[in-house]
């Protein structure tokens, strides 16, 4: 599960702690969910079963776009206060509680848990991939975008992965060129959802 967290931890997941020296808890949410999107959610619910109170229920809230007019929802689950998650609190969040990249994120970053950053975060974009990295700062982005390169680094046939840093009113945020998508198939492809398989595929789009 750990490479997982690191994963999810990059994109919509959270670490709470109610005191300085209580333990932490595990809290993950998603909005605007397209139909495929619960399947995956459920999946990541079901990972994180054994870390909850026998009778939680999922949450559940609905709301309406007063611009659009159209009907969204949102769902989240928080875990139980325990010690595991301590380690991820201290990784992921500075003393002003704020969430950051941990600076040795290239050590704790794999293609597991690079796959669920992309289930959360990831958009398909003229074939090539966004990363959403818009609550990090560019220095973080930086960091992000070497740890890909070093993951997808190889002396066989001087294969390496292109991407480049984009700049967005929204903050910084990665993009894996389209001629390195086909590496980053062949390493992730085993460890996605099959609903979220078209964030790196666009023969999977629904």
């Amino acid at each position: 599960l750990n490479e997982i967290v690191i994963g999810l931890l990059l994109g919509d997941g959270h670490i709470q702690r109610r005191s300085l020296n209580g333990n932490s808890r595990f809290k993950y949410g998603q909005s605007s969910l397209r139909k495929h999107h619960y399947s995956y959610f459920n999946h990541v619910f079901d990972l994180f079963q054994p870390y909850l109170s026998e009778d939680f229920k999922i949450k559940e809230r609905s709301f309406t776009d007063k611009r659009t007019k159209q009907k969204y929802c949102s769902v989240n689950f928080t875990t139980l206060s325990l010690p595991c998650f301590n380690l991820y609190r201290n990784l992921f969040y500075n003393s002003e509680n704020i969430k950051i990249v941990p600076s040795n994120i290239q050590e704790l970053l794999t293609p597991r848990g690079l796959a669920y950053w992309i289930m959360d975060d990831g958009s398909l974009q003229n074939k090539g991939l966004h990363l959403n990295t818009y609550n990090f700062t560019i220095e973080e982005v930086l960091n992000l975008k070497k740890t890909l390169e070093n993951m997808f680094s190889f002396d066989i046939a001087n294969k390496s992965l292109n991407c480049s840093i984009h700049k967005h009113s929204k903050g910084p945020r990665i993009y894996v060129w389209e001629e390195s998508m086909g590496l980053i198939r062949d390493q992730i492809s085993q460890f996605m959802h099959k609903d979220m398989l078209y964030k790196i595929d666009c023969s999977k789009i629904n």
